[in-house]
C-alpha cells in the first residue's frame, strides 16, 4: 500500500507541476501620462491634437477595441493592430476647437482592451478664448 501511495503522489505531483511553471499570459496596458493640458489657446488656432503613448508592459499581445470619448467635440484614434508584449503604440485625441465655444474645458476618453485591467482613461483639458492676452496688448488703442 505505501508503494501505491508513493506512485500516486509521484503522478499527481506530476500533473500539477506544469501549471505552476507556466506563467500567466496577460496584457498589460500602461501610459507615460494619463492627461494633457493643451493650455490656452486661441479660437483661431482651432483643432488642437495630442498624442497618449503607452507601451504593452504584459507579455500577451495587447488589443485595443474601442476608444470612446466623453464628447462629439473629442476624436481619439487609436492602433487596430495588436500590440506586442515591451512594444510602444500611441492614441491620437483631437479636440475639435472649431466646433466649440471659448471656455474651459475637460474630456475623457474611455478606452477599452483585452489588458488584464481591461478600462482605462485618458483625459484632455485647456481653455480656448476669443483672442488671446498676448495679441490684445500688441494692439495700440487710437491717439
Amino acid at each position: 500500500m505505501k508503494k501505491f501511495d508513493l506512485i500516486l503522489a509521484a503522478l499527481l505531483l506530476a500533473s500539477v507541476s506544469p501549471a505552476f511553471a507556466q506563467e500567466e499570459q496577460y496584457a498589460e496596458l500602461t501610459f507615460e501620462e494619463t492627461t494633457h493640458n493643451f493650455g490656452l489657446f486661441d479660437v483661431a488656432h482651432g483643432d488642437q491634437t495630442c498624442w497618449f503613448v503607452f507601451k504593452n508592459t504584459g507579455n500577451k499581445e495587447l488589443v485595443i477595441t474601442s476608444a470612446t470619448a466623453s464628447c462629439g467635440c473629442t476624436e481619439p484614434e487609436y492602433p487596430k493592430t495588436a500590440v506586442l508584449p515591451g512594444m510602444k503604440d500611441s492614441i491620437k485625441v483631437t479636440y475639435k476647437g472649431s466646433t466649440r465655444r471659448p471656455g474651459v474645458f475637460r474630456k475623457s476618453i474611455a478606452i477599452m482592451s483585452n489588458a488584464k485591467v481591461n478600462s482605462a482613461y485618458l483625459y484632455i483639458t485647456g481653455e480656448m478664448v476669443e483672442k488671446l492676452v498676448e495679441e490684445r496688448l500688441a494692439v495700440k488703442p487710437d491717439e
